[in-house]
């Protein structure tokens, strides 16, 4: 499995775009900037959407996750642990039955369970 996170990292390195050494704010231009830039990939997915175009579709997904995982990187994240805990908490959710269960109102929600415990990224934030 190609591992996204080493390729981001790669990209970056190649243009010079140097991540914070520790874990921190981005200054805020450059946060403004990585913002938008998701924004304007979301927009792209929305209207290949409307547009009934598949490929276009497919590739607003690849460029959001692209520039979500880049703005991860340049904050100096440990993006792959932050995914592992992220992921097992999520795993641990259950599909709402109807909408009533769901604070979005959809069928397609997943939600919390009682008892449910958010994942413990705070040792990756120092």
């Amino acid at each position: 499995m190609t591992d996204l996170f080493k390729d981001i990292a790669d990209f970056h390195k190649k243009f010079d775009l140097t991540p914070n050494e520790k874990p921190d704010h981005l200054e805020i231009q450059l946060g403004i900037f990585r913002t938008d830039f998701m924004r304007e990939e979301i927009d792209e997915y929305e209207n290949a959407a409307y547009e009934d175009d598949l490929e276009e579709e497919f590739d607003a997904l690849i460029d959001l996750v692209y520039v979500a995982l880049g703005t991860a990187y340049l904050h100096g994240f440990d993006f792959n642990e932050g995914w592992k805990r992220v992921h097992e908490a999520n795993m641990k959710k259950v599909k709402a039955q109807n909408k009533r269960e769901s604070k979005r109102n959809s069928v397609h929600d997943v939600v919390k369970p009682e008892g449910w415990v958010a994942p413990d990224l705070s040792d990756l934030c120092k």
